[in-house]
């Protein structure tokens, strides 16, 4: 390894980085160019959600391919296939089509994050993983921010976000592929196992689908309702921007918080405040100005994509040394479920309501949950200080389960795993 742990891992980072930046385009040009193809928002709604269909079948199959061909051979595979979607997608303009192409961007993407947070995990020193996995997510966060940011200064009528967006993907490969960091061996199967890690932490896996179907709705339906309340291509770019920079402001403090009493509380109160945003748009209307919306917007983004990452960090309270991949890889696929749920039904109430449904279901999922959370605060104690893991920062998008190749132990699915969750029940 490099002398500078930092430098050794550069090339991966910035490889993701560049993924996140063209991903972080796409969240705002994609609606905002089939809305002005004519497209309706029921049909704009399902590409929205074909992407978090992507999403869903690579967090549950890249893995095989990792592990059939290696990292760098997988995370390039991976690329090209963005790289071909991209350069398809102005050829072919239309709901159907760009369907399909969307979910295999979602499936790239995911895939080659995943790629690179499991090669990352297994090849920095364990005295330095906490920092090195931090600026990655880091990283990863701001580049979607500033992915956003060049729709603002890119007209989405023609085909240059898709070129961009073809050209990252390609650039993504180059670091990898001139990389001196070490190869890590196969990483280890993962398994979910829904019932079993609700026993474990019933806010932690319905936390994650919470904030799944909150985020990636905003991410997909907010420039439908951006849209939809006569915003341009621009002012829709600086909003979904600020859901990032709220990301970054917002989640070190709550995360802080979190250490420091029961993370439940910390939940419920930013989720309550979600919906206390959510009531205020839903009140505003289009009337609100833009400059309110960035900042309403930027509080939303960091309290929503807060949650996802308290959550996780209370999910591993009370979990145990053995069961993490399990629990792990179980809340990511139900983050990722809820990415998919959310913008259907909220595309069902937009049409329904007009510009208000966005912020009905938002206030509705944000309330149900909210009481969820106090419930559970009140059934359960929460485990002990001792078993508190520390919070870490997360990107918009969850990290994957934390393969660790180097031990080889494959979680199968039977009594085995079923017996090992049942002792980190009578911990909490």
């Amino acid at each position: 390894m490099h002398n500078n742990p930092y430098l050794s891992v550069v090339s991966v980072i910035l490889a993701t980085a560049l993924t996140a930046l063209g991903n972080g385009m796409m969240a705002t040009f994609v609606p905002v160019r089939l809305n002005a193809e004519g497209v309706g928002q029921d049909q704009v709604g399902m590409v929205v959600t074909a992407y978090a269909v992507g999403m869903l079948l690579g967090c549950v199959y890249s893995g095989r391919f990792i592990r059939r061909v290696g990292h760098i051979r997988a995370f390039t595979a991976f690329a090209a296939i963005g790289t071909i979607t991209a350069l398809l997608m102005p050829t072919y303009i239309g709901a159907f089509s760009w369907t399909l192409f969307r979910v295999a961007s979602g499936f790239c993407t995911t895939a080659m994050f995943m790629t690179a947070q499991s090669w990352l995990n297994e090849v920095t020193w364990s005295e330095r993983r906490g920092r090195i996995m931090s600026l990655f997510y880091l990283s990863y966060t701001v580049a979607l921010g500033l992915g956003a940011l060049i729709m603002n200064r890119v007209d989405a009528g023609s085909s240059v976000p898709l070129m961009i967006l073809a050209g990252l993907y390609a650039a993504a490969v180059v670091p990898v592929a001139l990389t001196r960091l070490e190869t890590p061996p196969p990483p280890e199967r993962i398994s979910v196992k829904l019932v079993e890690v609700y026993r474990v932490s019933p806010v932690g896996l319905v936390g994650a689908y919470v904030s799944g179907s909150l985020g990636m709705t905003m991410l997909g339906v907010g420039p439908m309702y951006g849209n939809a309340i006569g915003l341009d291509g621009q002012d829709i770019a600086l909003a979904m921007a600020a859901l990032q920079l709220g990301n970054l402001a917002i989640q070190w403090p709550l995360g802080w918080l979190s250490d420091r009493t029961d993370r439940r509380l910390v939940i419920a109160g930013a989720t309550a405040a979600i919906v206390l945003v959510s009531a205020v748009l839903l009140s505003a209307g289009s009337a609100v100005t833009l400059l309110a919306l960035i900042g309403l917007f930027a509080v939303w983004g960091g309290l929503a994509e807060s949650i996802y990452a308290v959550s996780t960090a209370h999910a591993n309270d009370r979990t145990q040394a053995g069961d993490y991949v399990v629990v792990s890889s179980t809340i990511l696929v139900t983050w990722a479920t809820g990415s998919t749920v959310g913008p259907i039904v909220a595309t069902a109430m937009l049409r329904a309501f007009g510009p208000d449904g966005l912020w009905l279901f938002f206030v509705a999922v944000g309330a149900v949950f909210a009481f969820f959370v106090v419930w559970r605060a009140l059934k359960r104690e929460q485990p002990d200080e001792s078993l508190q893991e520390s919070f870490h920062a997360l990107p918009a998008s969850p990290r994957p389960p934390e393969w660790s190749p180097s031990e080889r132990a494959e979680v199968e699915a039977g009594s085995d795993a079923y017996d090992v969750m049942e002792g980190a029940q009578d911990r909490g």
